[in-house]
């Protein structure tokens, strides 16, 4: 798996612009990619424990369990995490890390597998970056006021099996059913039909591959909550991302925040299913790394004359 160009960080109200290499170019496997200074949290799941992770469940077992895996890079002895969503129930089951301070853009990458007999009919929300109060993570139903929260969550289309992008932010029109109240999340690329049809340049650029259950993929997603605005006139907010290096946007004109207080401060690595028609079936989690730069696919490690 190529890597792309990494991506400049230099200016955070500007759309990413290409620049060379990318973070994982620098650590093949991921090894020593957490003391690297734009590294914000790194978890490869070797430490035999799920420590790092903040959840007040204590992520129990059989949801969320550590197993043996070769992984992305198809290492013997290599671990992962699997998330499971209960059986028969509406009901999901998650990662969540508080991140240690909040920031304007952040970009987080995640490897994933759909275990074999996966159900990508049933409704879900999947996993990705959250800016505000913990108590609003997973909240939905309502526009967010751009000084509360923003989020966006990858998960796949049970329409379509392909990759799509949820966000709840202030600038949100797609499923409004009061302009004022309830709201649903937007998607990513957005309907080009229909009674929630997405502005033109919320539409796709780049179309998504269809999910295969027995495979891994790499995703990778950036926001950036832009200049605070009192309106959407002059939003400049960024949301992107990439589905094994292929970028699916950017899209940079979003309303995410009305004050610079409001930061990305948490990721959710997820599966969230609406009712009991989801298959027992469930997702596999490695080497996740969240960072201020664009990180990447990564490349396996070098292999030394004993392997």
């Amino acid at each position: 798996m190529l890597a792309i160009a990494a991506f400049l960080v230099a200016d955070a109200l500007e759309s990413p612009a290409f620049s060379a290499p990318a973070l994982s170019d620098l650590y093949p496997g991921d090894i020593g990619i957490e003391k690297d200074k734009s590294v914000v949290f790194a978890e490869d799941f070797e430490s035999g424990n799920l420590k790092k992770w903040n959840d007040y469940d204590g992520n129990p077992t059989p949801f969320n369990v550590l197993l043996e895996d070769p992984g992305p890079f198809d290492i013997k002895g290599n671990h992962v995490v699997r998330v499971r969503a209960p059986s028969g129930q509406r009901g999901g089951a998650d990662l969540v890390k508080v991140l240690p301070q909040g920031y304007d853009r952040l970009y987080a990458r995640w490897y994933f597998k759909y275990e074999p007999g996966f159900n990508f009919n049933a409704r879900n929300h999947g996993s990705g970056l959250h800016a505000g109060s913990r108590n609003l993570l997973g909240r939905s139903d309502f526009r967010p006021t751009g000084d509360d929260w923003f989020s966006a969550w990858l998960e796949y289309s049970p329409e379509t099996h392909r990759p799509q992008a949820y966000v709840y932010y202030r600038g949100m029109y797609q499923d409004c059913v009061d302009p004022n109240g309830r709201c649903w999340g937007d998607h990513f690329p957005g309907k080009s039909d229909g009674p929630f049809t997405a502005k033109p340049q919320h539409q796709v650029k780049v179309q998504p591959p269809v999910l295969e259950a027995g495979r891994w993929y790499c995703l990778e997603v950036m926001m950036d909550g832009g200049k605070p605005t009192p309106t959407e006139a002059g939003a400049n907010g960024i949301l992107d991302y990439w589905i094994d290096g292929v970028e699916i946007g950017p899209w940079n004109d979003l309303w995410l925040r009305t004050t610079a207080d409001l930061k990305i401060d948490i990721l959710w690595l997820n599966l969230f299913h609406h009712d009991g028609t989801h298959s027992d079936a469930g997702i596999l989690f490695d080497h996740v790394v969240v960072a201020t730069t664009y990180i990447g696919p990564g490349k396996p490690p070098a292999k030394g004359p004993a392997q």
